[in-house]
């Protein structure tokens, strides 16, 4: 694999891109694309994480973002838009039967996709 899609949210899915980015002077081929599902995602996000999420941004190789505006559904069009765009899925899923990681890995799953869940998982 050497296309590494990323929704680009706080928690595990910047954690996931910084180690993708960590990668690539030793896998020059891998590619991280940041899939954002609006415009000014970050906008009321801790000044913090701001600049976490925009030092990322300018490190990957492509950014997508798929509205100008928030709207009702949009974080799960985006995660349509990387399965769509996916053969698998590395997922950090704790089973629960609620939220985007649920839908994404049950769509996943569905679509006949490889789902590797990372949760529990160490070293």
């Amino acid at each position: 694999m050497t296309h590494f899609y990323c929704g680009m949210v706080l928690g595990g899915d910047m954690m996931a891109a910084e180690v993708v980015l960590s990668l690539k002077e030793q896998f020059p081929d891998i590619r991280l694309i940041g899939v954002v599902p609006f415009s000014g995602q970050s906008d009321r996000w801790d000044s913090s994480e701001q600049e976490r999420y925009h030092r990322i941004l300018a490190k990957t190789d492509m950014v997508v973002v798929l509205s100008g505006n928030y709207f009702h559904g949009c974080l799960l069009r985006r995660n349509d838009y990387m399965l769509s765009h996916s053969y698998g899925v590395i997922a950090y899923y704790d089973g629960k039967p609620q939220g985007g990681t649920f839908y994404t890995v049950r769509k996943a799953e569905r679509m006949k996709m490889e789902v590797v869940n990372i949760y529990g998982k160490r070293g």
